[in-house]
């Protein structure tokens, strides 16, 4: 059986300049999902608290 020679080719040229997943990822902040979970307590607190002492 003769061997097949691999080429490599190319990744498809994205369509009407739309950017690929993975060259987009890298100009994009990266922030944890612990972290915004943690702060959408802490502003969930924050209001409790404000709605508390205004009686608003």
């Amino acid at each position: 059986m003769a061997k097949q020679r691999k080429t490599k080719t190319p990744p498809l040229m994205s369509s009407a300049g739309i950017m690929r997943y993975f060259e987009e990822e890298k100009t994009q902040i990266k922030i944890n999902p612990k972290s915004i979970f943690a702060l959408g307590i802490v502003i969930g607190a924050l209001v409790f608290i404000l709605n508390l002492y205004y009686g608003l």
